[in-house]
């Protein structure tokens, strides 16, 4: 009886560390390597895969505090039971990345078309290389920043700079127009006008990432 309520221990210890500590023990059933990253996937991985990952580390790169040594695992979900239990409480962002793994866990995606969606009616909908550029700039900002970046530094700055390393976010100038009308408190919004904030304020120091967070850090 003792070795069964320990195996129950330990699969429940298991499902419970999961979400933080190793995405993959939710057992993903298709897998490959492109670049430096391990990509987990719960649909087929098809030829596009490869393209829309390079997308996105040639826009991560770009950042000055990019880390090219940093080889963070890519989880692509379908939106199902893996996202809800590994997305806690974020179940409508279009992805997240953990302090320490760096893991990088996408909702529901399409490779053939590199889309990511999370459900909402405006906004909803973003570029899948994008969004890994997006993640992949957050573990940027914990490496060069510290592992508390997440804390110490607004939202508005984080998101802000995530997105504008991506190129952009989930709303166009006209979809943000529109959107600023019917629902000015909208989620996406904070994307939209922490990027342009962000952008307003390099263009303003000369482009330095450093100035721009000590400055708002402060």
């Amino acid at each position: 009886m003792n070795w069964r309520r320990q195996a129950i221990y330990a699969a429940v210890a298991i499902l419970f560390i999961s979400p933080i500590a190793a995405p993959r023990l939710l057992a993903f059933p298709y897998s490959t390597q492109i670049g430096s990253h391990h990509v987990y996937s719960e649909q087929p991985i098809t030829p596009q895969l490869e393209s829309i990952v390079a997308r996105a580390d040639a826009l991560a790169a770009k950042s000055p505090i990019s880390d090219p040594s940093a080889h963070q695992p890519i989880f692509l979900t379908n939106g199902g039971w893996r996202w809800s239990w590994l997305a806690l409480g974020s179940r409508d962002a279009f992805a997240l990345s953990r302090p320490v793994s760096e893991a990088i866990v996408i909702n529901r995606s399409d490779q053939a078309t590199d889309v990511v969606l999370n459900g909402r009616r405006i906004g909803g909908r973003r570029s899948l290389s994008g969004t890994i550029a997006h993640e992949m700039t957050h573990g940027a900002i914990r490496r060069h920043f510290g592992l508390f970046a997440d804390a110490h530094y607004p939202a508005w700055l984080r998101e802000g700079y995530c997105d504008y390393v991506a190129g952009g976010g989930s709303l166009t100038d006209a979809d943000a127009a529109r959107l600023n009308k019917s629902d000015p408190q909208a989620p996406a919004l904070a994307y939209w006008r922490g990027r342009k904030r962000v952008e307003a304020e390099l263009q303003r120091n000369g482009g330095s990432v450093d100035t721009l967070f000590a400055s708002a850090g402060s």
